[in-house]
């Protein structure tokens, strides 16, 4: 008996999809390419201030790495190009003047950028560009905002406390930010560690709160620390501090240990000791 011939099934699309991928790969070699990993530019940053603007990149499929470029405002001022840096000066696009950028070379490498005495114009979006070899170049970005502000960060200003606090007091306090040119980060401290999260109350951008009960546990030889702090960026913060005292310590701060005598405050005789010498050069004048 005659065997008849084997008919060929159809390959389903999805096959024929990834045949196809495959054999382009195998013409065109393997998939090259950039990829930027991070962009770090900082949101704000104060007049003065030296600036590192950040780009991490990979370079995938074998390629090879052909440029690295950074633009503000969509104008280029830096550049690094393996195959034709001679200097480090090289890197600055001194044909194309940016205003308020200021680079300086010596240090910037192919991932990161040092502005130096920034200004309020140094403000702009700022463009990482990385280019792969040829013959691809494939080419990848990513833009962030940098503002500049020309206002020093000010000491915080603490409000609601009270002179002495129980145990079974609850500690209501206000702490207000006095810059008005932009809004810096707040965080409160207790006794040198963070605040619980639940004692903090945001009343707004420029105010902030922190409501808590002033336990026996939170008294440090009859005091509890407390610190707001306020920051802009790494570079810059300030902070308030107001010591809250256990109003019972301080009661018994007022006897003798072991007599149980009223004491006199330190003050007072610091003050009678100076006094008395004038007191009796003054009644013997009459004798």
């Amino acid at each position: 008996m005659m065997q008849q011939p084997l008919m060929k099934m159809p390959l389903p699309r999805t096959n024929m999809a990834w045949i196809l991928a495959f054999a382009i790969l195998q013409v065109s070699g393997r998939a090259v390419g950039v990829k930027i990993t991070d962009l770090l530019v900082p949101a704000m940053a104060l007049e003065g201030d030296e600036v590192h603007l950040r780009c991490d990149y990979e370079v995938e499929g074998g390629s090879s790495f052909y440029s690295f470029k950074w633009y503000k405002d969509n104008r280029e001022f830096y550049r690094h190009m393996p195959s034709s840096l001679k200097s480090p000066e090289d890197r600055c696009v001194e044909d194309n003047v940016v205003a308020g950028v200021n680079v300086d070379c010596w240090v910037s490498t192919e991932r990161e950028v040092v502005l130096k005495d920034i200004t309020k114009r140094t403000s702009g979006e700022y463009m990482c560009e990385v280019i792969g070899e040829h013959p691809k170049f494939r080419k990848a970005t990513k833009t962030s905002r940098l503002t500049v502000y020309s206002e020093p960060l000010q000491r915080p200003l603490l409000a609601g406390m009270q002179d002495s606090y129980t145990p079974l007091d609850h500690v209501k306090l206000n702490c207000s930010s006095m810059n008005t040119e932009y809004y810096p980060d707040f965080s409160w401290d207790i006794n040198g560690s963070p605040a619980d999260p639940s004692f903090v109350q945001y009343h707004d951008r420029r105010t902030i709160g922190l409501n808590f009960q002033a336990r026996h546990d939170l008294f440090r030889r009859g005091v509890i620390t407390v610190t707001c702090k306020v920051s802009l960026g790494k570079h810059h913060s300030d902070r308030a501090v107001v010591e809250l005292t256990n109003r019972d310590y301080l009661s018994a701060q007022e006897y003798h240990f072991n007599t149980g005598e009223r004491r006199v405050p330190a003050a007072c005789h610091i003050v009678s000791s100076l006094l008395l010498p004038w007191i009796y050069a003054l009644l013997f004048s009459f004798v």
